[in-house]
């Protein structure tokens, strides 16, 4: 009885260090991808820019929309960003005017100035590393719990 315990809490031991360790790629993949969009976020130019159209995307759930945002650059030049990111109910109205940032040697290189499109991947990757790190030491606790209590009641 007490073999098979501890080898179960010894598999559930292995389980939570491979989680453990699947859980802090996101987490270092989340933080070095912020800090990648904070540091571009620094250098980049702020423009106003205009939606000028939503797209609409269907999916499974329905109809969401994403911005066309035109803005011009420190040259006159003028540009439109497509955002890859797309709601229901639509996050803007044609007309809205929301500040952008670029990139200066590269305006195509663009997005709206918004925490949400700036930070919500990385902090979702971050976010799910989080998670996984938490419950692999949830695991790792219980199971050491376990095979101490086991190695107690055999003594």
């Amino acid at each position: 009885m007490k073999n098979t315990v501890l080898l179960i809490t010894y598999i559930f031991q292995i389980i939570a260090v491979i989680i453990f360790l699947s859980g802090i790629i996101p987490t270092v993949g989340g933080l070095v991808w912020w800090r990648y969009v904070h540091n571009w976020a620094q250098s980049a130019e702020q423009v106003d820019g205009t939606v000028i159209k939503l797209v609409e995307r269907s999916t499974e759930g329905g109809k969401t929309y994403s911005p066309v945002v035109e803005f011009s650059d420190s040259l006159g030049q003028r540009h439109e960003y497509h955002s890859s990111t797309s709601s229901y109910p639509p996050r803007h109205s044609v007309g809205d005017k929301v500040p952008m940032l670029y990139d200066r040697d590269n305006p195509k290189s663009a997005t709206i100035h918004h925490w949400f499109y700036l930070y919500f991947g990385p902090g979702i990757c971050f976010s799910i590393g989080i998670v996984s790190i938490f419950l692999a030491l949830i695991l790792f606790v219980a199971a050491w719990l376990v095979a101490h209590r086991a190695t107690r009641l055999a003594k």
